[in-house]
């Protein structure tokens, strides 16, 4: 007795089972993961399925061969059962050759699979890669990263520049340029472009020596900085073109060096206050314009300057007072004293409106935003500390965090801190009678405070999120939150800039290696 052949039979069965059962586990996977399989995907499990079927249907048609011949050949068959056994066999192979023809269809598939893998069953309708976060640039400030050309088209957070310095260097304020920030730095001034980070140019700090100060704006397509020795006066001005970083020229300032952060640009005209003397200088040259020596028993405290008008807070003994000039020839406006009676800091808010803050020493004496009409005559008084909580001030003036409030449609716009020690509101007041005019309440922490070029406010929140509200009302128009899980660290001191198609957040103070600057779309 010859044994049944049953070799091709069971070894196409048992291929096929495992191809079965692999495409049931890769199709089971895609059910659990919540996700059918698309595109070569979906081909290739058709395909294997379908050659899978035609496999087993080979198999059965053999095995009926088989059986029909009696397991073997036989020496004393009919005619009929011959021509039955012949029938069998000819359809066993036929669907043999189907089966093969299946998978070899399927191979070819999975082939063309593997070299598009990259295609369409990878990636979502907007190109980035599913079940992982956005890629994102990692530049350093002297390297090019690999972003795209604009914020619109770039993924969540398109760029970022790693950490510099030692832990707690503190950077000194920034410049919005357009497509270009400008971010001063311990160590100088550098200019990232906001569409990849990359630096475009940058003015180093000379060695042992740091940025001390910075205009609070440019005009003209000029800034001012300066810089210092450790524990010497900040005594190094220079003027600073925007559009390369060519310094336009430099002063060595003598005897007490620059006051504080009193340092502006008006117009054509640098000016500064300077070991006890107001001086004001061509932005293009650095030629001298004029000066004002402070009166006996008087020291200037603070200023800021357009290009109309410079305004000068001078400490005089026990008082204070405030003074307009012509930012073109140092003339006198007008001058208007203020209520103050012990020594104090100061800070110009804005020089149209007039804009001051003030804090004295006092604790029963003045803490406020300070508010004049063009002639210098008072129009508002709002208190850094009351009703909405401790404002938002600009640095060394008062008890809430350090923020430059915004001035706009006659509002003075800043952050509040009520129960917390976080601000967590921004406050709106009227400049015509100091009365709360609006009030916005975040949910977590507001970080950074800027003016849209549309009109609107935005606020940088502690889950990098960037709200805009409209200036009259305080109703948000727009959140904006990065569609990423993996968010760079914010500093406990960041600015918020706004640049075309998005914005960029510098850290100032490096706290924990947070990154010096990075972009949200």
């Amino acid at each position: 007795m010859i044994p049944e052949r049953r070799g091709p039979s069971t070894g196409a069965a048992a291929l096929s089972g495992a191809a079965f059962g692999a495409a049931a586990v890769f199709l089971g996977a895609g059910v659990v993961a919540g996700d059918w399989p698309t595109g070569w995907t979906a081909v290739v499990c058709a395909l294997v399925l379908t050659a899978v079927g035609v496999t087993v249907r080979a198999a059965a048609s053999r095995t009926a061969a088989t059986r029909d011949s009696g397991g073997g050949p036989s020496l004393d068959k009919t005619d009929t059962d011959t021509d039955t056994v012949t029938g069998a066999a000819a359809r066993g192979r036929s669907s043999f050759v189907a089966a093969v023809v299946a998978w070899a269809v399927a191979v070819l598939a999975a082939g063309i699979w593997a070299a598009t893998s990259g295609g369409d069953d990878e990636r979502d309708g907007g190109g980035t890669a599913k079940g992982r976060p956005a890629a994102s640039a990692q530049p350093s400030t002297s390297a090019r990263p690999t972003a795209a050309s604009s914020l619109d088209a770039a993924p969540a957070v398109p760029w970022t520049v790693p950490a510099v310095g030692q832990k707690y260097d503190e950077g000194v304020g920034s410049w919005a340029l357009g497509p270009t920030v400008a971010q001063g730095r311990i160590d100088g001034l550098f200019a990232y472009d906001a569409a990849d980070g990359s630096v475009r140019w940058s003015v180093p700090a000379p060695t042992r020596e740091a940025l001390c100060a910075i205009s609070p704006d440019t005009e003209e397509g000029i800034g001012l900085v300066a810089h210092g020795r450790h524990e010497k006066p900040c005594a190094t001005l220079l003027a600073v073109r925007t559009s390369d970083g060519k310094v336009m020229w430099q002063r060595k300032l003598g005897g007490t060096g620059l006051v504080g952060n009193a340092l502006a640009v008006g117009g054509t005209t640098a000016v500064t206050a300077e070991d006890r003397t107001v001086r004001a200088r061509s932005t293009e040259s650095g030629e001298q314009r004029w000066q004002r020596p402070a009166p006996k028993g008087c020291l200037p405290l603070a200023l800021d300057a357009d290009a109309t008008r410079t305004l000068l807070v001078e400490q005089c003994g026990k008082g204070a007072r405030l003074l307009a000039l012509d930012t073109r020839t140092g003339t006198q406006r007008w001058t208007r004293d203020l209520p103050i009676e012990s020594t104090a800091t100061a800070s110009v808010v804005s020089v149209a409106p007039a804009v001051v803050a003030v804090d004295e020493a006092d604790a029963r004496g003045t803490h406020a935003f300070l508010g004049f009409d063009d002639k210098g005559a008072p129009t508002a008084s709002v208190p850094l500390s009351g009703p909405e909580g401790v404002l938002s001030a600009p640095e060394g003036v008062g008890d809430g965090r350090t923020v430059r409030p915004l001035v706009r449609d006659g509002l003075l716009i800043t952050f509040a801190e009520r129960n917390a020690m976080v601000p967590d509101r921004i406050v709106a007041y009227s400049l015509k009678d100091g009365r709360k005019a609006w009030a916005h309440d975040n949910q977590g922490q507001t970080m950074a405070l800027a003016a849209e070029p549309d009109g609107r406010v935005a606020y940088l929140g502690s889950d990098a999120s960037v709200t805009l509200l409209d200036p009259a009302t305080g109703r948000t128009a727009t959140v904006l939150k990065p569609d990423t899980a993996e968010l760079p660290p914010i500093s406990i001191a960041p600015e918020l800039l706004p640049v075309p198609g998005g914005h960029v957040v510098l850290n100032q103070i490096n706290m924990q290696s947070e990154p010096a600057a990075f972009a949200l779309r």
